[in-house]
């Protein structure tokens, strides 16, 4: 009877270590499957805060616990003017200006496996554009020209212009060996057509060597990395404000990226500031340039 006993108290005691184990196990399965899906801690809203002069403002914030992706927003008053979801690192750079000289607010959340998060508290900010004038060191060169009302691309809420590389990238470069090549080459001529004209000279002329396109886009001023060879009015407004942009040749003649006639290309000469054509496997200078 007493070895009857002590079996079943032994049976009895595996049961109910048994049980307690199985209910430790729950309890721990239960808390992680809650911890994953918690929501995500709220981030700190970093910048921009105060008076910014960038219209494309680059927006950080702190890490959250248990974030994988994050959302800002931006709002003037209670409208909203930006808005930009599954973000994956903690920093945004926004693609489309922002109405100037006014009071602007901004917010940031995370999200995870347990939805949304809070929204941090708002910061507010202020785009003041920069006073910039011809000849100021701006943005990895030289404000070159900035926009008149009527210039394609003119905004009178927002500042933009042509920005120099501050030296000559050659003073001696052809614009193409082979002059067939450039005889259905770029047409643009106007402000603002450098940079497609250049895409289309070097997707015609590949990589193979070293030529007046190619060189102006592989410039790295400033860590940019949208320079180009200026069109024929683009080029022309860097001769009409060389003093103030400095470091060309007094007698040099330079490149630009339009297509004159089958197949010469526009020129323009810095001694006399005359605008002509040239072949592409003759010699000329690059002087690179980008918009802001």
């Amino acid at each position: 009877m007493r070895t009857t006993g002590r079996r079943a108290l032994g049976r009895s005691l595996r049961t109910l270590i048994l049980a307690l184990v199985t209910a430790l196990l729950v309890a721990a399965l239960l808390a992680g499957t809650a911890l994953a899906a918690a929501k995500p801690a709220t981030p700190k809203a970093k910048a921009p805060n105060g008076t910014i002069d960038t219209t494309k403002p680059t927006f950080t914030w702190s890490k959250a616990k248990r974030a994988t992706k994050y959302e800002v927003r931006a709002y003037q008053g209670s409208t909203q003017v930006l808005k930009k979801t599954g973000i994956t690192k903690l920093s945004w750079k926004a693609v489309k200006e922002l109405p100037i000289n006014l009071d602007l607010t901004w917010k940031v959340r995370a999200a995870g496996a347990g939805g949304n998060g809070a929204w941090s508290k708002s910061l507010t900010f202020t785009i003041v554009p920069l006073a910039l004038a011809v000849g100021d060191p701006y943005e990895g060169g030289v404000v070159a020209y900035i926009l008149r009302r009527g210039d394609p691309g003119y905004n009178v809420n927002v500042l933009h212009g042509l920005i120099a590389a501050t030296v000559d990238q050659s003073i001696r470069i052809v614009f193409s060996v082979d002059r067939p090549s450039v005889s259905t080459g770029p047409t643009g001529t106007a402000l603002g057509t450098g940079s497609a004209n250049t895409d289309t000279i070097i997707a015609d002329q590949g990589t193979a060597y070293v030529y007046a396109a190619l060189l102006a886009r592989d410039y790295r001023g400033g860590d940019y990395v949208d320079w180009y060879l200026p069109s024929k009015d683009e080029l022309n407004k860097l001769f009409l404000n060389r003093a103030a942009i400095g470091g060309f040749l007094d007698r040099g003649t330079y490149w630009s990226s339009s297509h004159w006639d089958a197949p010469t290309m526009w020129v323009q000469e810095f001694e006399l500031g005359v605008q002509n054509h040239q072949w592409p496997d003759g010699w000329g200078a690059v002087r690179a340039v980008r918009w802001f």
